[in-house]
C-alpha cells in the first residue's frame, strides 16, 4: 500500500467516523471504534483490545484507523482585539 493510498484510507475513515459520531456518542460513549476506509471493523472498551482484534484479522497498522468515541472540540479564534 502506497503512502497516498494510506492517506486516502485514513481520510475516508475519518469522514465516516465524523458522520457517525453523534449516533456513536449516544450509543457507545468512551469506547473505541476501528475503520478500514468506509468499513467499520468493530468496537472495544479498551484501545489495545481493538488493535489486537484488527491484527488477529490479519490487518497491518497501515490498513485501519482507531478513534475514541468522544465529542470533537475545536478552538476558534475570532481575532477579537482587547485594545491592548
Amino acid at each position: 500500500m502506497t503512502a497516498q493510498e494510506q492517506a486516502e484510507l485514513r481520510q475516508r475513515a475519518w469522514q465516516v467516523f465524523e458522520g457517525e459520531l453523534p449516533q456513536l456518542w449516544e450509543e457507545r460513549p468512551g469506547q473505541w471504534v476501528a475503520y478500514q476506509g468506509e468499513r467499520r471493523l468493530g468496537f472495544a472498551a479498551q484501545q489495545h483490545e481493538l488493535y489486537q482484534r484488527c491484527f488477529e484479522r490479519g490487518l497491518t497498522r497501515e490498513q485501519f484507523v482507531v478513534f475514541c468515541i468522544e465529542p470533537i472540540y475545536t478552538e476558534v479564534d475570532f481575532g477579537v482585539d482587547s485594545g491592548g
